[in-house]
């Protein structure tokens, strides 16, 4: 399951992670309401070896041992097959993590006695290619509400890689600079990728939209569970990890431990952010949203599949 960045990555890695603890007979302590969910007998959900991946086992609650939860292009893509992708690059590294060069033999793993596990990125490939790998999931963003989101990100992150762009501090960056010169090359580049499988292999590959995941997070991740699944299938216990993965409550976890749970922010800040999908950016005026439509266009995205903030939708209606 790939995730375009900001995208709701950690969510999905807390509420699978809670389903798959509280599957294996777990119990969940909620910091806010001191309620105890699953067996009140049952191991405490280890926060402080929890990494968040980007693999995890998730024997017992889904059909394949392990789960990979991260930003990747999608297995199986050729990128012949579109003429600008080999010479667009991703302005920060991380949106590809199955081609950066990472050493896949100990690939960190959670949820498991074990703390790494080899990754056959070849084999993964050849199978997705030819249409017979396990099935594959892009949870996506509209590039719009995304680089506005991974600007801000970006900006309060440690690393310079992130908190710059060609030497100069995003600071001194423009928003309009950012999309179009940054954040939707990347973006595109990303995307394009499970556009192309799931066109070639539509049972394979499904596309869904970060903005119905979080407008119905339990049933959505419902659908997405039952795809990767092969089947549809009952999720007793769904609602309970999806409630215990709220901001509010992580935000709280994050307070008990003292640092951020993705080891990203700067200080003891939390990497939790508070999201309303759909809802417009005030530095997004109508000339810029329309050059970011338009460029998308022209590298062959298909808009469509986007869910456009409400502004703009109504701008189009009219």
């Amino acid at each position: 399951m790939s995730t375009v960045p900001r995208s709701g990555t950690w969510f999905l890695r807390y509420a699978i992670s809670f389903l798959c603890h509280l599957d294996r007979g777990g119990r969940i302590d909620d910091r806010l309401t001191q309620r105890t969910f699953g067996d009140p007998s049952g191991p405490p959900f280890d926060f402080e070896s929890f990494r968040g991946g980007p693999l995890f086992n998730v024997h017992g609650t889904l059909p394949d041992d392990r789960l990979f939860i991260g930003h990747t292009v999608c297995p199986g893509f050729t990128p012949a097959d579109v003429n600008w992708w080999a010479r667009t690059p991703f302005h920060v590294p991380g949106y590809d993590y199955f081609h950066e060069g990472m050493n896949y033999h100990y690939t960190p793993i959670d949820l498991a006695t074990h703390r790494y596990t080899p990754v056959h990125v070849r084999a993964l490939e050849r199978s997705a290619s030819r249409g017979r790998s396990r099935p594959i999931v892009l949870v996506y963003r509209n590039p719009l509400d995304q680089a506005v989101s991974y600007f801000r990100y970006s900006q309060n992150h440690k690393d310079a890689t992130y908190n710059s762009v060609n030497g100069r501090p995003l600071a001194a960056v423009t928003l309009r600079q950012y999309l179009l010169d940054s954040a939707l090359p990347s973006y595109a580049k990303q995307f394009i990728s499970f556009q192309a499988l799931a066109e070639r292999y539509p049972t394979q590959v499904r596309l869904v939209p970060y903005e119905r995941l979080m407008a119905r997070p339990v049933d959505v991740l419902a659908l997405i569970l039952d795809h990767l699944s092969g089947a549809p299938r009952m999720w007793p216990a769904l609602a309970d990890a999806v409630w215990l993965a709220r901001s509010e409550h992580m935000k709280a976890i994050e307070r008990e431990l003292g640092r951020s749970l993705d080891g990203t922010r700067i200080a003891r800040g939390s990497h939790i952010s508070q999201v309303s999908p759909g809802r417009p950016d005030v530095r997004l005026d109508d000339r810029t949203r329309t050059e970011a439509i338009a460029f998308l266009d022209r590298l062959g995205l298909d808009i469509g599949l986007f869910e456009w903030p409400l502004a703009k939708q109504a701008a189009t209606a009219a």
